[in-house]
């Protein structure tokens, strides 16, 4: 396993959803969540062109949301398996599609990626 870490995504103040970034053969393997989110689940967006995004959800019709906690280290596992391989672009959102939050300052991530 090769680690990259990618600064970013970004969800502006005043925003739920961040700005994309390029996954493209990478697969995340950790997210570090920023320091004073505004407490709310965790959920995606993903495209294959980086143009169409589109909300994640499984197999079992349900949006793909991670609890997540303020500064701490998420890793990716079996449960959330569908971010790691699904995605060549991703967008974070606070909140989910139908109810999102949005964030009071600007929240940046930092992704731990396998690159090989």
């Amino acid at each position: 396993m090769a680690l990259e870490v990618i600064n970013g995504p970004i969800i502006n103040a005043g925003e739920s959803l961040s700005a994309s970034v390029d996954l493209t053969g990478k697969q995340i393997v950790r997210i570090t969540m920023p320091a004073g989110w505004d407490n709310a689940n965790l959920t995606f967006q993903i495209s294959t062109d980086g143009q169409g995004f589109n909300d994640l959800f499984g197999g079992d019709g349900k949006e793909t949301t991670m609890v997540v906690t303020t500064g701490a280290a998420v890793v990716i596992d079996d449960t959330h398996a569908a971010i790691k391989r699904a995605a060549a672009f991703v967008k974070f959102r606070s909140g989910t599609r139908n109810f999102p939050v949005v964030q009071t300052q600007q929240r940046d991530f930092a992704l731990a990626v396998d690159t090989a």
